[in-house]
């Protein structure tokens, strides 16, 4: 269900996605769906919510393999099956209020799970007391997100192949500027 409910919101966006189709797409009775979800809102945040969470639970205890964690799971996450969901969530939560409604609470706990990371390395001592973490975080998923859309499609495939060994630069480069920025 929640993956049929993704595949038909990254593909027709907000007013595209009704019940009936996401009833169509998994082959369940509307029935079924109503049952369980009142709205399509209510089906949306759910399916987003187990399916779609990139960022929980990355905790190795060491910023370098969390980096390399976040970067590589942020990749998949809009390199894979559902990665225009991203790009509709956020053009639909500027127009529709409802979408606004659910999405926004959504992004603030990827900001804050994503924030946790670099908070924790600083606690630990493995970043300076001075990083930012939300301009660090902003910087490796935001580098690895431009990285997935900005692709043309000719060079898609070769770029993915290569996914880990741009996860493993980008991670470094941030890492050391990040402590070269903060040691001067």
């Amino acid at each position: 269900m929640f993956d049929a409910t993704l595949s038909l919101y990254g593909r027709a966006g907000w007013l595209g996605f009704n019940l009936d189709a996401v009833s169509r797409e998994a082959k369940v009775s509307k029935d079924a769906l109503y049952r369980r979800w009142k709205s399509r809102e209510a089906l949306l945040e759910s399916a987003l919510r187990c399916r779609w969470n990139w960022v929980a639970d990355i905790d190795t205890g060491d910023i370098r393999q969390d980096f390399l964690a976040l970067a590589s799971r942020t990749f998949e996450t809009f390199a894979g099956t559902y990665g225009e969901v991203a790009l509709q969530l956020r053009a639909d939560a500027r127009r529709f209020h409802e979408v606004r409604a659910f999405a926004e609470p959504y992004r603030a706990l990827m900001v804050r799970e994503g924030r946790g990371i670099v908070s924790r390395a600083i606690v630990r001592g493995d970043l300076p007391p001075a990083a930012k973490p939300g301009l660090i975080v902003d910087l490796l998923i935001g580098g690895v997100i431009n990285h997935v859309v900005s692709t043309p499609s000719d060079l898609r495939e070769r770029v993915f192949e290569e996914s880990d060994d741009f996860v493993r630069k980008i991670v470094e480069i941030i890492l050391q500027g990040v402590r070269i920025t903060l040691a001067g």
